[in-house]
């Protein structure tokens, strides 16, 4: 079901700072940015790492699960089958609809049992079926 990790992502509060803080401290380019600096990721000089770390701004008023520090999204080949499959084993989703379409992404956020916010996460071009 789940294949790897596929994004590790800060929520930040400076999107400007931030990025510039990673850029220039660790020497990280960014790959990848919204128009609005919402979303960054970085990219790394090894071409086969396929997990990928990016900051995350969700503005002024964070939803609950924007205000957790780290979130870690796991990879999985079809999202449906492996929501379908943890909703049986009742782990419990954010949002009545589970799966959201996030530009070329498709995440389904959940929580553990301390209450920790992870996501699935799958590539729409490897799969739509929404």
């Amino acid at each position: 079901m789940i294949i790897g990790i596929d994004v590790v992502f800060l929520h930040v509060k400076d999107p400007d700072m931030m990025s510039n803080w990673y850029q220039e401290k660790l020497g990280l380019e960014i790959s990848f940015s919204d128009p609005d600096k919402s979303w960054q990721e970085f990219s790394f000089d090894d071409t086969r790492l396929t997990t990928r770390f990016a900051l995350d701004y969700g503005g002024p008023n964070p939803s609950p699960v924007e205000k957790q520090p780290i979130i870690i999204s796991f990879k999985v080949e079809d999202i449906e089958i492996a929501v379908n499959k943890m909703v049986k084993k009742d782990v419990e989703f954010v949002g009545k609809s589970k799966i959201f379409d996030v530009g070329p992404t498709l995440v389904a956020t959940f929580k553990d049992p301390e209450g920790n916010y992870l996501q699935l996460s799958q590539k729409k071009n490897v799969l739509m079926k929404l």
